[in-house]
C-alpha cells in the first residue's frame, strides 16, 4: 500500500482528457505509455501488472504472488487517486493461463471487491508485453469518479 508517492493529474480540466502521470510513481511502464488518462467523470488505468514497485518486470511466476502483488498495486494507484476499490466500475482481466489461474485470481478479486463488484470480463492471452515472459496477468481499469 502507499505505492505511488503523488500522482499528478489536472483536476481542472475535468471535461478534457488528461494524463495521469507515473513520474513521481514506483509503477514503472517500460512502453510509452502513462500509467492512466481522465476523462471527464472516469479515469482509465493502463496495463496494471503484479511488479513489484520500482521494477519494470514481474520477477516470478507464481500466480497466487502475482496476484496478491496485482491487487497491492491497484490498491496503491486508487488511494494516490483518494478513491477505493468501490469506484472500480469495469476491469479487463488478461491472463496468459485462464483456466490454471482464474480460481486462484478470483479469491482475491473477491477479497478485494467484496460485495462491490465491478463489470468484468477475463481472456487468455499469449504474450502480456513482458520481455522476461513472466506476466500471468495484466488489468485494463476503468474508474467512476464524478468528483
Amino acid at each position: 500500500m502507499g505505492i505511488l508517492t503523488k500522482i499528478k493529474m489536472d483536476k481542472k480540466a475535468k471535461k478534457q482528457k488528461s494524463m495521469i502521470s507515473s513520474k513521481n510513481s514506483d509503477l514503472v511502464h517500460t512502453s510509452p505509455i502513462p500509467l492512466g488518462v481522465r476523462a471527464g467523470d472516469f479515469v482509465f488505468l493502463s496495463a496494471v501488472r503484479g511488479v513489484k514497485p520500482g521494477t519494470a518486470f514481474v520477477e516470478e511466476a507464481d500466480p497466487e504472488l502475482q496476484t496478491i502483488q496485482l491487487f497491492s498495486n491497484l490498491e496503491g494507484i486508487l488511494e494516490s487517486l483518494e478513491l477505493s476499490f468501490d469506484s472500480v466500475v469495469k476491469v479487463g482481466v488478461y491472463m496468459k493461463n485462464l483456466q490454471r489461474d482464474r480460481l486462484i485470481f478470483n479469491k482475491y478479486w473477491g477479497d478485494n471487491f467484496g460485495d462491490s463488484l465491478p463489470a468484468r470480463h477475463a481472456v487468455q492471452v499469449s504474450d502480456l508485453g513482458d520481455e522476461k515472459g513472466l506476466t500471468l496477468f495484466l488489468l485494463d481499469v476503468t474508474i467512476y469518479d464524478p468528483r
